[in-house]
């Protein structure tokens, strides 16, 4: 136990069952949002874990500078994989003198448009892997297309002959391209010529196609004329019927004719057409899936505010499952769904709607004991929740923290739960007393949740910093 009664000077301070937990503590320093732009940058310097840059939400300026400047090239690399990192920073990666850098900082650039110059360094690397690459960057220029498509390498050759490309070489450049001496290029240009044929609408049509995957896209998804959906809802095979059944351009009359058909996989793709009314959809007989199917239908409607209304009571559960995954809804529709008999309707209202109500995130998580998305949700937080302290079940222990009157004597109580989800959670608390939250930085307690805890002072931050060998 560490003795807290004299001085609590980080400089004294040393954890006295056993050696230092070093790989835990910076992991938890590396997440802390109250670690100072001073920590993070001794982190960098010798912290065990080179890809942390690469997961922390934000990163300082000085500390993104301290990443581009350092020795190992794993940070360099981390850094050049962050999603929405600038352009002039991965620019300057895309020069670096690593090539394992540079290609991160190239498969980066095709979110992210480059400065010609750091293209065409890219376009001229000497390793192939790198300028394979290239092709897919926004921006790129005619010159540089022209020039790996020419590439001594037919890695880079077949990387850059592309569909959307390939009329704007010169005819000279495509001539030479059919006739490449490898067959991975030659590949590469029969995609980029092939033409998608029309899928066939016709009954004629449909009998000549020898294709069976273009057969079922057919049915799932092609303007049928109606003696080809009378086939199709007669057709010896249910995946095809109920990729019919599914189709909205099948006529309504004939998709009726499938709502008694004796795979449930075609009643239910009956029941979710758009095009039935509610009494129509409530006599079809179908069983819930496991998962439900998307409804891009539904989502076309969402800038109607009575569509939304009416749709939001409709017989059908997955219906209503589709309008409460919406990340809009009016107060209206929000209010009809959050009261829903079907906790499936009212768990998709908690999980995607952004206008869902804190009380229906509580009560579902209540219903379900576990949603972690639904604790985490800044709406989840409540007075009274730590009621639930004392439960058996770990999921409402852990909800137990987002009461933001959870009484001082509880924290310390969770912090050493029997759970160590629930544990962790209430050693990250920021609530939790100083003493107790430097006994949890100890090997055998939850250092890593203790250094994270952004109520750790700054000095003991630098302590554990102190006695970590630098790696």
């Amino acid at each position: 136990m560490l003795d807290l009664s004299a001085d609590q000077s980080a400089a004294g301070w040393r954890p006295l069952s056993g050696p230092p937990p070093v790989r835990a503590w910076c992991d938890g320093l590396a997440a802390n949002p109250g670690a100072p732009v001073e920590v993070l940058v001794r982190l960098l310097a010798q912290g065990p874990d080179p890809l942390w840059p690469a997961r922390r939400p934000e990163l300082p300026a000085p500390v993104l500078a301290a990443a581009l400047r350092h020795p190992r090239w794993q940070v360099r690399a981390a850094l050049a994989e962050r999603p929405g990192l600038a352009a002039p920073v991965l620019a300057e990666l895309a020069g670096d003198r690593e090539r394992r850098v540079r290609r991160a900082a190239a498969s980066a650039a095709h979110r992210v448009v480059l400065p010609p110059a750091a293209l065409a360094a890219l376009a001229a690397d000497r390793d192939p892997d790198t300028r394979r690459r290239v092709p897919g960057c926004p921006g790129l220029p005619l010159e540089l297309l022209v020039a790996l498509v020419q590439d001594t390498s037919p890695l880079v050759r077949a990387a850059a002959v592309r569909r959307e490309s390939w009329p704007q070489l010169p005819p000279r450049v495509r001539a030479g391209l059919r006739a490449d001496r490898d067959p991975a290029v030659r590949a590469a240009v029969q995609r980029a010529l092939r033409v998608e044929r029309e899928l066939p609408v016709t009954l004629a049509g449909y009998i000549a196609e020898s294709d069976p995957a273009r057969r079922e896209r057919t049915a799932a998804s092609a303007r049928l004329e109606r003696a080809l959906g009378e086939w199709l809802v007669l057709d010896d095979e249910p995946r095809i019927r109920a990729a019919a059944a599914g189709n909205p351009h099948l006529p309504t009359d004939l998709a009726l004719v499938l709502a008694a058909d004796p795979h449930e996989a075609v009643r239910l793709a009956v029941s979710l057409r758009p095009d039935l009314t509610e009494e129509q959809r409530a006599a079809v007989v179908y069983r819930l899936p496991d998962t439900a199917p998307p409804l891009p239908w539904v989502a076309a409607r969402a800038a109607d505010p009575a569509e939304l209304l009416r749709l939001a009571r409709s017989a059908h559960p997955l219906v209503r499952c589709a309008v409460a995954s919406l990340e809009r809804l009016p107060a209206p529709v929000v209010a009809v769904l959050a009261a829903d008999a079907e906790l499936i309707v009212r768990l998709a209202l908690a999980e995607h709607c952004a206008d869902a109500p804190g009380a229906l995130l509580r009560s579902v998580y209540g219903q379900l004991l576990g949603p972690a998305a639904l604790v985490a949700d800044p709406r989840f937080a409540a007075p009274g929740l730590s009621r639930w302290a004392g439960r058996p079940e770990p999921a409402l222990r852990l909800a137990a923290l987002r009461d933001p009157d959870l009484p001082p004597d509880l924290l310390p109580a969770l912090a050493a739960d029997e759970d160590p989800v629930v544990a962790r959670a209430a050693v990250a608390d920021p609530r939790l007393p100083l003493p107790r939250l430097l006994e949890c930085l100890e090997p055998h307690a939850h250092p890593e949740a203790a250094a994270s805890n952004p109520a750790l002072p700054v000095p003991f931050m630098h302590r554990l910093l102190d006695l970590s060998p630098p790696s």
